[in-house]
């Protein structure tokens, strides 16, 4: 049953979300994307978070106070790869930090209409490189969010062609797998997606394309291979413009004999697993359960 915080979650959503002129919001982020991310000194001591000075880009750090060599989690944060990181990015990476006994790095990659997708590829391979460096390649973990989670997927096929090592797990959560949101289905999610505005999303899929087809792996990594890959999960939930290609995506990766942890919440919003609900506490035992379970996919995750 669906709890009474992600209702009101749900509704704050609708309530605070704006008609936006897209060009002009565009052009907006376009301006303060000239400018460096500034974490907030609140945040930064709320959280004991640390910057790295290892990185051409900017890299923030949050260390387990147990272990925290156990696990080394690169994580991209979403926003529609026009946005910083968010309030809410922070709170999660915190409590993921201490329930893994993990360090969790999040670089803050170059932002469209600014840059494009290989700017924001390239920026994040030297951090991964360093975690290369400090352990093995299964306790690595990439994970993202919404756009985070289509750069994460398409992080690990760049790695593929690469030829470098494949982190142990994939954690996809809302993944923007498909910046054409060509996908029929997806005009019927519009009545429930209380969060996300669906031309502002092809707009900057676009910008962050730059010239090059949309289609391009790379850019939308449902159009590339993953049978190389790591473990993959992904978590969606059903009130958003993402569902349909998920759903397609594991027909996919069905289809191709590629085991996939496939997560689905009724009535979750858009990367919900990020917000202060209980649908939330649950979605983040379950990561936790994905990356230190030794089976692959794991037999139940309904609990």
């Amino acid at each position: 049953m669906r709890s009474i915080q992600s209702l009101f979650v749900e509704w704050l959503l609708v309530l605070t979300k704006k008609k936006l002129n897209v060009e002009g919001y565009l052009e907006e982020r376009r301006m303060a994307n000239q400018l460096p991310y500034v974490l907030p000194e609140k945040l930064k001591k709320k959280y004991r978070i640390t910057k790295s000075s290892m990185f051409s880009v900017d890299t923030y750090m949050l260390k387990s106070d147990v272990q925290p060599d156990d696990h080394q989690v690169l994580f991209l944060h979403g926003g529609g790869y026009i946005e910083q990181p968010l309030v809410w990015h922070w709170r999660f990476l915190d409590r993921l930090t201490k329930q893994l006994n993990s360090t969790v790095y999040v670089p803050v990659y170059p932002k469209a209409p600014n840059h494009q997708y290989m700017d924001a590829i390239e920026s994040v391979l030297p951090v991964y490189q360093a975690l290369l460096e400090k352990g093995t390649p299964e306790k690595i973990v990439i994970m993202g969010d919404s756009a985070g989670g289509g750069l994460s997927l398409a992080f690990a096929q760049y790695l593929a062609k690469k030829g470098l090592p494949q982190p142990g797990n994939l954690i996809l959560l809302s993944p923007w797998l498909d910046v054409t949101l060509s996908n029929p289905d997806i005009a019927k999610m519009v009545p429930k997606e209380p969060m996300l505005n669906l031309d502002l999303l092809i707009e900057s899929g676009k910008a962050y394309a730059g010239d090059t087809d949309e289609t391009h792996h790379l850019i939308s990594p449902i159009y590339g291979e993953i049978k190389s890959l790591g473990r993959i999960s992904v978590f969606i939930g059903t009130h958003e413009f993402f569902l349909p290609d998920a759903r397609k995506f594991k027909e996919m990766a069905d289809k191709q004999g590629v085991p996939i942890n496939y997560i689905e919440y009724p009535k979750m919003n858009h990367v919900f697993p990020v917000f202060p609900i209980p649908e939330a506490n649950q979605a983040l035992k379950q990561i936790v359960a994905i990356i230190e379970s030794k089976t692959f996919p794991l037999r139940d995750m309904t609990k």
